[in-house]
């Protein structure tokens, strides 16, 4: 059985949940009193504002997912339900910036599966727990495979050999 070690975003995943529900209760109160005094031309209100509010509460909750990390693979968990699991054997490349382009303070690891951009693979940020331990053990992992490294440098992507450390703040990637 592969040891699987678990990182945690602290206490950002219950504030996101508890963010959203909030912001669900008030839409769903707003909608309630709308859908009583309803006309014809407020339809476009209702087919703007609920896929809007179904996003803003959905969001939060993907992206503070606990990061599980084995000999396997690599994946996420929400309190404690697995999901998103990916092999090693599966990962094509890392890619490495920021996910905050304004002040460089959130830095970030795309763990990716073939070339889709966003939704393929694994992400995870620097504002995580034991940071250091986590990009230590991936980094273990992408060399014992030759995982290609990449990262963006102005506005040419350059090629690593390690992942880079996960400094947070404008010199993160230097």
């Amino acid at each position: 059985m592969p040891e699987k070690i678990t990182f945690k975003y602290g206490k950002l995943p219950l504030l996101a949940l508890l963010l959203s529900a909030a912001v669900f209760a008030m839409a769903a109160y707003a909608f309630f009193r709308a859908a009583i005094v309803f006309t014809s031309g407020d339809l476009i209100y209702f087919l703007v504002g609920i896929p809007f509010v179904i996003a803003f509460v959905t969001f939060p909750m993907f992206a503070y997912q606990d990061v599980v990390v084995s000999s396997e693979g690599i994946g996420r968990s929400f309190f404690g339900v697995p999901n998103g699991f990916v092999s090693w054997d599966k990962i094509t490349s890392v890619r490495c910036g920021d996910l905050s382009a304004a002040d460089r303070s959130v830095g970030n690891y795309h763990l990716r599966v073939g070339n889709r951009a966003i939704f393929g693979g694994v992400r995870v940020m620097t504002m995580i727990d034991d940071v250091e331990m986590l990009v230590a053990r991936i980094d273990a992992e992408v060399s014992k495979r030759a995982i290609p490294i990449t990262a963006w440098d102005v506005n040419k992507l350059v090629t690593l050999d390690r992942l880079p450390s996960p400094k947070k703040g404008a010199a993160a990637w230097s």
